[in-house]
């Protein structure tokens, strides 16, 4: 392959530490790769990639340069090209598919104000203009355990209505959601049909409840086996572990959630106020103060 060096002469790739390399179905958008900068390699070809993904340059189903193929224009070495086209694969960027190469990755679901809002996953995916499916993949009455308990505010052992589903967004999985109530109140839930349905709309339907606040907890884990396999991912990718416990509004809790949405697929962004900003601060002081 023959490419534009800084003397502005066609020269064979290799010949000068800066080269330039055509993308496969985008011709005219260049790597630039410098050896005799301190940035590694790998982290080079990753980031421009990266941004021509994120500004639009390369669309969604454009084929990227193959490991060979940035091994052979760049002068790096397999692993350099394939740790590059990994970090795009973990960061949600690029689909790899063996035997055909790697593929820029839809865009992410962008959640806004999610998990801090009490809309209904069924309502957020809307908003996004994409359709909202719910797989049950069990639904059953069982005694609370004691962290379940103290959530609800009931008694342990007490039975509690248990709903594991797989949710998803216009067929492409999304998450996974464990959903507990107490089977004293609302123990309908326990036979109703909730393919597909918002459990929010089906409780104001049945009961006329609705969740008035919810207090969220977000955290960051890896994909174990079982997680992997119902979520489509490989074991050991990042996921966003989220746990909401909502009320009415005379404080009575409703229900106790826990959802692990692929971090890969997943993205919140969350407005906060000045003020919002400084409570947070106040209470993270006041917490280091008591340990």
């Amino acid at each position: 392959m023959w490419v534009i060096t800084n003397h502005n002469e066609l020269t064979p790739a290799g010949l000068y530490g800066i080269m330039y390399i055509q993308l496969a179905r985008r011709p005219g958008v260049p790597l630039r790769v410098d050896p005799d900068t301190l940035i590694p390699l790998y982290y080079q070809i990753r980031e421009q990639l990266r941004q021509q993904i994120l500004s639009g340059v390369l669309q969604p189903g454009d084929l990227l340069p193959s490991e060979t193929q940035i091994c052979a224009e760049c002068g790096v070495s397999r692993m350099t090209a394939r740790m590059a086209l990994t970090q795009l694969a973990n960061e949600g960027l690029v689909v790899r598919q063996r035997g055909r190469g790697t593929f820029v990755a839809p865009p992410k679901a962008t959640f806004h104000e999610i998990p801090f809002s009490l809309s209904s996953y069924t309502e957020i995916v809307g908003r996004l203009g994409l359709r909202a499916g719910a797989q049950i993949r069990s639904q059953e009455v069982v005694p609370a355990p004691p962290p379940l308990a103290a959530q609800l505010r009931i008694a342990v052992g007490d039975p509690v209505v248990r709903i594991e589903r797989v949710r998803s967004a216009s067929g492409e999985v999304m998450s996974l959601e464990v959903s507990c109530y107490p089977h004293s109140r609302f123990p309908a839930l326990a036979e109703h049909d909730l393919t597909d349905r918002s459990i929010y709309r089906v409780l104001e339907e049945l009961y006329g409840v609705v969740p008035a606040y919810g207090i969220d907890t977000i955290e960051l884990s890896v994909a174990g086996p079982y997680e992997a396999n119902e979520l489509n991912i490989k074991e050991g990718m990042p996921i966003v572990l989220c746990s909401r416990a909502s009320y009415s509004e005379q404080d009575v809790p409703i229900e106790f959630t826990q959802t692990i949405h692929r971090g890969d697929r997943f993205r919140s962004v969350v407005r906060c106020s000045r003020e919002q900003l400084l409570e947070c601060s106040e209470e993270t002081s006041v917490q280091e103060d008591e340990r």
